[in-house]
């Protein structure tokens, strides 16, 4: 089975972008089904590489193997294990996991040639968010390799309602209730919910970004903005802050936060409430978090996201005590790093607030971005001085 590409449409997937657009084919030969290996050539009929098909998704062909790839396995089976494999060989070779970090990303999706899953290891828990048919397809062989490669006890997968719906995959099954996993993370002890928790059950693309606040935190008055189970909050604490606010509207999320500072010893106020709220009282707050969920999930969506990005920001700044400093996060990959720059510098004209950018960072070494790729770049994390 065959897609031939458009003419002139060829040249991103020979660099290595895997996401072939529906509007990027020109013909498709053998009648392949959602799920279906196929051979990807070009408009001269020259072998780009071979991937899975959905017929009905935007994402026509989602490329995982390149011609000129002559050491991976040329069956799927061969090199979703092969894939897993390199993955994790890479993230050990540069010390992840660590004895004092056991929360980390096992595969990233595109940035590990293998679109549409991601997994992360929480404690001995993989959790794989998937986000394309064809893991459902060959989900025994994920499992299967994911255990062998991780000596997990177990393999979760998670799969986002509205991808649920685009790719046609069927509905989870129901997960009964179960115990939070305890994670380490720089010496902390902290709780993720691989069941029924946001996203994965935990955030490791912040890992790094906890670290660079515990660092800032000794001495000040540290406010963490969308703070999920808290560990920012708790980085802060451990860093020496002398008073941690954590902020939230999700019950059980502050839940696990209390739990897990008290296994710490650490204080940390927990509020469920709506940020908005707490940004509009009248107080200031040495150092600041603030770490929304995505606000556009498409290109489509960022002129609306970027007016509340512009928004959130403004009254974040507001909040911030002269000197002060505001870490202050996007994780909408449709927003690219220089759009968020100039949001934030528009928030800061608003604000009336003088700011230097000290740092713009993204997501741990974990998280690989493709050159041919950028998309995969979606965490934006930006630390600011203000006066």
């Amino acid at each position: 089975m065959k897609v031939r590409l458009a003419k002139g449409r060829a040249r991103p997937f020979w660099h290595g972008n895997p996401l072939v657009f529906s509007g990027a084919v020109e013909s498709v030969e053998g009648d392949p089904g959602a799920g279906d290996f196929v051979e990807v050539t070009d408009a001269e009929d020259r072998t780009i590489g071979w991937g899975w098909f959905h017929p009905a998704s935007l994402y026509r062909v989602r490329l995982v193997r390149w011609a000129g790839e002559e050491d991976l396995p040329g069956d799927p089976a061969g090199i979703i294990r092969a894939r897993i494999e390199r993955a994790v060989a890479v993230r050990r070779s540069i010390g992840i996991p660590a004895p004092d970090c056991t929360a980390w990303r096992v595969v990233h999706s595109e940035g590990d040639g293998i679109s549409g899953l991601a997994v992360d290891l929480l404690g001995d828990v993989a959790v794989a968010s998937d986000t394309a048919f064809w893991t459902e397809r060959y989900r025994p062989e994920i499992d299967g390799v994911l255990r062998d490669v991780l000596g997990c006890r177990e393999v979760v997968h998670r799969v986002p309602p509205a991808l649920r719906r685009e790719e046609g995959m069927a509905a989870p099954p129901e997960v009964p209730e179960r115990d939070p996993v305890e994670v380490l993370e720089g010496g902390l002890r902290l709780l993720a919910d691989p069941w029924k928790g946001q996203k994965t059950g935990f955030y490791c693309d912040q890992r790094e970004n906890r670290a660079l606040v515990r660092r800032l935190a000794a001495g000040r008055r540290v406010l963490d903005l969308y703070c999920h189970s808290g560990a920012f909050a708790m980085h802060a604490a451990a860093g020496g802050a002398a008073e941690v606010l954590a902020v939230d509207t999700s019950a059980p999320a502050l839940e696990r936060g209390r739990q897990a500072a008290a296994r710490n010893g650490l204080s940390v106020q927990f509020l469920q409430a709506d940020v908005r709220e707490v940004l509009a009282r009248d107080d200031r707050w040495d150092l600041v978090v603030c770490d929304p969920p995505k606000l556009a999930a498409s290109r489509g969506d960022l002129p609306a996201a970027a007016e509340r990005y512009l928004h959130l920001n403004r009254a974040a700044m507001e909040k911030v005590a002269p000197g002060g400093l505001l870490l202050t996060c996007s994780c909408s990959a449709a927003m690219r790093r220089d759009h968020f720059l100039e949001v934030l510098r528009d928030a800061a004209a608003r604000a009336h607030r003088r700011v230097r950018c000290l740092e713009v960072r993204g997501a741990g070494p974990d998280h690989p971005v493709h050159p041919a790729f950028p998309e995969g770049e979606y965490l934006k994390a930006v630390l600011l001085s203000l006066e």
